[in-house]
């Protein structure tokens, strides 16, 4: 598969993008309409599940997300990470991040 593929889910006050494909340079401003979109979201699901591969574009992405979750007030969540992702997350202190803006990781 080529490229990335969001789709996204709403239930109530809560959103999911489902990720499928390649996070890199080359696809990274396809989530930012998503996050631009955000209204009235109490959490967002960002699911990897499908993901292939990310790089450092596709992890700074991410990081606007948390940042965007900071100043629309809203709680993200990142799921279905596989086991090369998470040690990436790891690795760049992702996960240090979010836990220190909203007390809570994955």
């Amino acid at each position: 598969m080529n490229g990335l593929h969001i789709t996204k889910e709403v239930n109530e006050s809560t959103t999911t993008l489902n990720l499928r494909g390649i996070l890199d340079i080359s696809t990274t401003g396809s989530i930012d309409p998503y996050l631009e979109e955000l209204e009235t979201v109490d959490l967002l699901v960002i699911d990897f599940s499908g993901l292939d591969f990310i790089d450092s574009t596709g992890i700074g992405s991410i990081m606007n997300a948390i940042y965007l979750s900071q100043e629309k007030e809203f709680t993200l969540r990142l799921q279905g990470v596989n086991d090369l992702t998470h040690q990436v997350f790891e690795m760049v202190g992702l996960y240090r991040i979010l836990d220190a803006l909203q007390g809570e990781v994955i």
